[in-house]
């Protein structure tokens, strides 16, 4: 009988991208000690990142049920907060060894990365139990699904209802990564497609890199995004944004990924 792999096992080993040659490389570089460790481009950004969405979800607006986030990559950190009120969460991402992380640590797999630290950080701002908290993510997601920003329908061949809320964090950057800003606004309009009427989009987004690292060279980035383009860009995909805030990078002489200078949360809602 043909050995077959499972889904969860698929890509698990694959290279995750010109950096780590898989996505548990990836994990403990960027998420291990996630809440206190130092990141020379970023200083300690994850409480920061972890409140934004805190203060979204603990808010009185009404994000439906059907969440899907875009560009989950192999985390789900981004997610916390959104599982309390949104109980269907569809991930979604380019590479399938990284939504094959997500579905292991949904399933409770062995030797998946632990997130309980960030989760237990925000069930303290909750107020609520971390375990249950914990089991409560893993409950609400009910899907992967391979996704491409570049396409008209990025879920295609899968299809989907549009959804109440769309997550997108520190996704569309890297997926358009020095092809240009046309690139990125059909790439956020492509995107804002799959959200229903009167839904809302929470979005993440690196601002003001000019530059990534590797092997100690740099590499230009045209895209060269700020904020005044990335709520352009939203707007024109049909979205009106409501709310913004900013966290300041470290000044630092020598970046180690890129020069990123800001990170901006949006929240914008689809009239």
């Amino acid at each position: 009988m043909e050995a077959r792999m499972s889904f969860e096992d698929q890509g698990k080993d694959e290279p995750f991208d010109e950096h780590f040659k898989s996505v548990q490389e990836y994990l403990d570089y960027f998420y291990s000690d996630v809440m206190t460790k130092y990141d020379e481009d970023e200083g300690v950004s994850m409480p920061w990142i972890l409140d934004q969405f805190h203060r979204t979800f603990a808010g009185e607006k009404d994000f439906g049920n059907r969440l899907l986030d875009v560009g989950s990559g192999p985390t789900v950190y981004q997610l916390i907060s959104a599982s309390r009120v949104c109980s269907e969460i569809v991930c979604s991402d380019i590479h399938q060894g990284a939504l094959a992380e997500i579905k292991r640590w949904k399933n409770g797999g062995e030797n998946v990365f632990d997130w309980s630290t960030a989760v237990k950080y925000v069930s303290g701002l909750e107020g609520t139990g971390w375990e249950s908290r914990q089991e409560q993510l893993r409950t609400a997601i009910k899907d992967t699904v391979l996704c491409d920003v570049h396409k008209e329908n990025p879920l295609h061949p899968a299809v989907f209802q549009q959804f109440d809320t769309i997550i997108a964090a520190y996704c569309l950057e890297g997926a358009c990564c020095n092809k240009g800003r046309s690139t990125y606004a059909n790439a956020m309009n492509n995107m804002c497609a799959l959200l229903k009427q009167g839904g809302y989009l929470i979005l993440q987004s690196y601002i003001g890199v000019t530059y990534y690292v590797k092997d100690g060279k740099r590499f230009p980035d045209n895209l060269n995004l700020d904020a005044e383009f990335v709520l352009k860009s939203i707007s024109e995909a049909g979205i009106t944004v409501l709310e913004t805030s900013v966290y300041e990078t470290p000044e630092r002489e020598t970046p180690l990924y890129s020069d990123v200078k800001t990170l901006l949360h949006v929240i914008g809602k689809k009239i």
